[in-house]
């Protein structure tokens, strides 16, 4: 059976960014793994911006946004990111899965949260106190 691809991740160490790229309806496993693999690279490079790019992402299921908001937020507070871009999802039901989790967890954030409809725009706002997107490293999880 062919493994489709549901995250690439872009690193961009110069202006100290990460992209993440989702797609499809993505199975627990693979949203917990490289939600966990994100904070493994921002962490070893040190960035400071993250851009979630859910355009075509479908869904979060309810207990990965349980998961989100209990396992996987502290952790990306330990980062010190300053700013984090969504790019919003064409799924309703994902657009309503963020805006809860974001909902929950607005009062604990140290980050500047925005929402944005076009990556461009997402990359242009969380980079703007570093300069544009170059020198991508890229990989995926499958």
């Amino acid at each position: 059976m062919e493994t489709e691809s549901y995250l690439q991740l872009e690193t961009d160490r110069l202006h100290s960014a990460l992209v993440l790229h989702w797609k499809g309806f993505v199975p627990s496993d693979v949203y917990r793994d490289g939600l966990m693999e994100a904070i493994q690279v921002s962490r070893r490079a040190g960035l400071q911006g993250w851009i979630m790019d859910m355009k075509h992402m479908k869904v979060i299921r309810q207990t990965d946004q349980e998961w989100t908001i209990g396992a996987w937020f502290p952790q990306f507070q330990m980062l010190g990111v300053k700013r984090l871009a969504f790019v919003v999802s064409e799924d309703i039901f994902n657009q309503m899965a963020v805006s809860s989790m974001v909902a929950t967890l607005r009062p604990k954030f140290h980050a500047e949260v925005e929402y944005f409809q076009e990556l461009p725009a997402a990359q242009r706002w969380a980079q703007e106190s570093r300069g544009g997107l170059s020198d991508l490293d890229l990989f995926s999880v499958k």
